[in-house]
């Protein structure tokens, strides 16, 4: 667990030198999502933002840690790792809930598969997935909410098999993953 806290604390040193160098367009990739919509509802400063792209994520992969923890085989195959965790003001929490549903409508209507819903009070919290060939993924987004107004969103873009979302969803805490794998199965 110290490893990957090491390589995690790593990528953010050289996110802020990526995130400078920022040379991909993975708008193209039919994993990647726009959350410009949600984004223009931050108020106060962003709280996380992480921009990872292909040549880091790789770089990542190779490091002996990774591998010897298996998360570098886990991310060798993403293109973008992208978070954005900010807070948005109680006056525009129901304009972010109009612009989620929005955007839960958007994924779904360009062929992403909703496969974890949770709702509790004012928590909200949405996993997809895009489909890609042979039991992969192209993409993953996270859209949540919690009762404070802190909003979540992540996009990973890139291919993702169901072994790789569970090292992820282990060492970022993506939440309920033995649905995601369920679900899948029941469409096969």
């Amino acid at each position: 667990m110290k490893n990957i806290i090491s390589i995690v604390m790593l990528l953010f040193a050289f996110s802020v030198t990526a995130t400078a160098q920022q040379q991909g367009d993975y708008s193209k990739e039919p994993g990647y999502f726009d959350f410009g919509n949600i984004l223009s509802l931050k108020s106060g400063d962003t709280v996380t933002e992480v921009y990872l792209e292909e040549p880091l994520l790789k770089m990542v992969a190779q490091m002996g840690d990774a591998k010897q923890e298996g998360f570098g085989n886990a991310i060798e195959g993403l293109k973008l790792v992208k978070v954005n965790e900010f807070m948005v003001d109680q006056k525009n929490i129901e304009k972010l809930y109009d612009v989620l549903a929005s955007v839960d409508n958007d994924l779904q209507s360009k062929k992403w598969n909703r496969i974890v819903k949770t709702k509790h009070g004012e928590s909200l919290a949405n996993v997809y997935v895009k489909s890609g060939s042979n039991n992969s993924f192209d993409g993953l987004v996270i859209t949540a909410v919690d009762k404070n107004g802190k909003v979540t969103l992540v996009n990973i873009v890139g291919k993702i098999d169901l072994a790789t979302i569970g090292k992820l969803s282990q060492q970022f805490h993506f939440p309920n993953v033995d649905k995601m794998k369920e679900k899948h199965k029941e469409k096969e």
